[in-house]
């Protein structure tokens, strides 16, 4: 996991902690793509240590947003409470289980994915408040279809690099299912239903190599946990922009593996290519 200077909002102190905790997570990585019995040590002492010095990080950036006046102090704050709360949780399954290597595993994998995108995504808004730059206009969209194109290949291209322009929705998917990953997101409030995203391995390969730095041989806990957390963050990405285009207030509920996306009508369905693998996404409404 290596820190890039496009990830920089232009504070030294905040983007020197950013480039700490980078270098942290990646230490940790080495270690669970080892033999965590053997190095179990080190992995309880990096994860202990990054679960203060995010803590410690958040303080300071939330110290100084309120400083200059930053608009989206209180959303940034709940942001970073949310993110505690769900630390504080994988910290009670890993002590229950001894630190497990599946439970450290979940825990990595939550913890890259949410930190990418929170430093490339939130973060990165700061910098753009400071610097007064003008906001871009985004073209309006008004289907459900296109809430979820727009959101997905938005927060992709935030956590990977790859460019928006080079992703486009296809009408079909030649890639194989075998070993596909399906995660349904619940959602909740003025509306009901589900969001299911399908990432089929290829994709889960690339995604992994983009965000972690290595190609996985195999999936297991580290991969299904990014991919929650992938879909957790599209999926609130998709409330936020239902929100500013229709009005309607929606939240999300937590991510689980989709237990029939078989069933998913067909024409519910879009195909996304993200230029690194094609995932298959769907919002059904009650």
């Amino acid at each position: 996991m290596v820190w890039e200077e496009k990830l920089s909002i232009g504070v030294d102190a905040i983007d020197e902690q950013h480039q700490e905790l980078f270098a942290k997570v990646g230490v940790l990585l080495n270690e669970v793509n080892g033999s965590i019995e053997e190095s179990k040590e080190k992995c309880i002492a990096t994860i202990l240590f990054l679960k203060d010095y995010a803590v410690n990080h958040f303080e300071t950036e939330e110290s100084y947003q309120k400083m200059i006046g930053y608009p989206e102090l209180e959303e940034h704050k709940k942001l970073h409470a949310k993110f505690v709360q769900n630390v504080l949780e994988h910290e009670k399954k890993m002590t229950a289980s001894n630190f497990a290597e599946k439970d450290v595993k979940a825990f990595t994998g939550m913890l890259v994915a949410w930190l990418i995108f929170h430093v490339a995504n939130a973060d990165r808004e700061i910098g753009t408040f400071i610097k007064k730059m003008k906001q871009e206009k985004r073209k309006a969209v008004s289907t459900y279809h296109e809430i979820v194109q727009a959101s997905v290949f938005d927060v992709l291209s935030k956590m990977t690099g790859l460019e928006v322009k080079d992703m486009k929705e296809v009408e079909t998917s030649n890639e194989s299912m075998d070993g596909s990953v399906a995660v349904d997101v619940g959602i909740t409030h003025d509306i009901s239903g589900f969001v299911t995203i399908i990432y089929p391995l290829v994709f889960i390969k690339n995604l992994t190599n983009k965000i972690m730095g290595f190609m996985p041989e195999m999936i297991d806990e580290l991969e299904i946990s990014a991919l929650f957390e992938v879909s957790n963050i599209m999926s609130g990405a998709i409330c936020g922009l239902i929100g500013s285009e229709k009005g309607i207030v929606c939240d999300v509920m937590p991510p689980q593996l989709s237990k029939s996306p078989e069933n998913i009508p067909v024409e519910e369905k879009i195909y996304l290519d993200t230029g690194i693998g094609v995932i298959e996404a769907a919002i059904l409404l009650c």
